[in-house]
């Protein structure tokens, strides 16, 4: 129930850091995060990709998918979370945004002013 506190209204902007790790690397986590995060923060299920599958999903509890939707993601996940937002179809434009040590680390779907007056 991800996106249920927002059901019935209007999100412009959706920026999320869900969990991202594949279930079977939180044991290999340095300690400090694996010990001391909630595991619920860190996984993201067998693939690491399910609660991106979610809020997509859910994103029907809204009247219009959001101009803008941007994600935080694993190392290596760029291109999964990219082709998800390419098939949920609201987006025509999807940006994969390096962090400073040239690591793929956020992905945007982006959509104009004139493809949400059509919405």
């Amino acid at each position: 129930d991800l996106l249920a506190p927002f059901a019935g209204a209007r999100v412009d902007i959706l920026v999320s850091n869900p969990p991202y790790i594949p279930a079977a690397d939180i044991a290999g986590l340095q300690p400090e995060v694996r010990d001391h995060e909630p595991r619920k923060a860190l996984d993201g299920g067998p693939d690491g990709l399910g609660p991106y599958r979610i809020m997509l999903e859910q994103l029907a509890l809204l009247p219009a998918p959001p101009q803008i939707i941007g994600f935080e993601l694993g190392q290596g996940q760029a291109g999964d979370i990219a082709a998800l937002l390419e098939s949920a179809g609201y987006w025509p434009e999807i940006i994969v945004v390096p962090d400073l040590a040239g690591i793929e680390r956020h992905v945007l779907g982006v959509r104009t002013s004139e493809q949400v007056t059509k919405m």
